[in-house]
């Protein structure tokens, strides 16, 4: 059994910061390059295939309350085979989110270090948060914590001065893009929500 360290508030933070990853800094201007306007019903179209996919996991999660996730449910359902075919898909999966983040930080970061390269700077961000970890489930909460907020602000900042800003001429041809309906190929974007 894992000893529990992390509070509600680490938790929500960890939760939060996995939501407000990667997926909602990167992906957006991928999918306004094909989608354009209609990005916004891209999301929601491809928000649809991941509730029955939530209510289930929460479900679970709260029948067999056990460190695994996924792995652990599948091993007690369909067998232990599944089981690691599960969690090595989980783990697969994690590790190619985390990649993508870590090539999506060292974008950001190379705004203001242009000099280095993005995968240099997304090796030492990896480097940098790996020490961290080391550090223990508590430390590495804590500081979640303080970078959400530190997100948070931001994305407050940026949502209040953007708000004023707003020109409804770009929602004009909110589906006419490049061809007619092009959103529809943005409906792989629910893969990369999860």
């Amino acid at each position: 059994m894992l000893k529990k360290e992390l509070t509600l508030l680490n938790v929500y933070c960890i939760a939060t910061g996995t939501t407000l990853s990667a997926g909602f800094f990167l992906l957006p201007g991928i999918a306004f390059n094909e989608a354009g306007p209609a990005v916004i019903l891209s999301y929601l179209i491809a928000a649809i295939p991941l509730i029955p996919a939530m209510f289930s996991i929460v479900e679970l999660a709260t029948a067999m309350p056990r460190a695994g996730g996924t792995y652990y449910f599948l091993d007690r359902s369909m067998g232990p085979f599944v089981g690691t075919i599960g969690g090595l898909g989980t783990w697969l999966a994690l590790v190619l989110k985390t990649a993508f983040a870590l090539i999506g930080m060292g974008a950001y970061l190379g705004i203001f270090w242009p000099e280095v390269p993005i995968v240099t700077l997304a090796v030492i961000l990896a480097v940098v948060f790996g020490i961290i970890n080391l550090f223990g489930a508590k430390k590495t909460g804590t500081i979640q914590v303080l970078m959400v907020f530190a997100l948070l602000i931001i994305l407050t900042t940026f949502i209040s001065k953007g708000i004023p800003n707003i020109d409804f001429e770009n929602f004009e041809g909110f589906f006419l893009t490049k061809e007619v309906f092009q959103f529809f190929p943005q409906q792989d974007l629910f893969l990369l929500v999860m």
